[in-house]
């Protein structure tokens, strides 16, 4: 679904539609005040403010910020009113795609494959 029509039907939607930017607006300002403690947080956002860079390359920095602190992303989760998917990065700055965490014994054998291809050879 393309997003401008999911724009456009939240503000048709009215009320429900005003708490909801109540609540971004206010993540807005949480993440406004905590980068202006952070010299290069604060460089990004006011260059994503000015349009000198694209405001995708702020929220990158927000969710880099929101994987390095759960703190944070409990925070914008509890202002926004909903999860925000974080991708997680690993010592090495690489993206975990997937993480598995076993209890006690765990399972006997596990298979864990990152790329599978499957191709109908007819």
């Amino acid at each position: 679904m393309d997003p401008v029509l999911i724009s456009i039907a939240t503000a048709a939607a009215g009320k429900l539609a005003e708490e909801a930017a109540r609540g971004i607006v206010a993540a807005g300002k949480f993440v406004k005040d905590r980068f202006a403690k952070d010299d290069a947080r604060e460089a990004v956002l006011m260059r994503a403010e000015t349009g000198r860079v694209p405001v995708a390359d702020l929220a990158a920095v927000i969710e880099e910020t929101c994987a390095a602190d759960p703190a944070f992303l409990a925070e914008l989760e509890a202002l926004a009113g909903r999860s925000i998917h974080v991708t997680r990065v690993d010592q090495a700055g690489q993206r975990v795609m997937f993480q598995n965490n076993f209890y006690g014994d765990g399972p006997g054998k596990v298979v864990q494959g990152e790329t599978v291809n499957i191709q109908r050879l007819d």
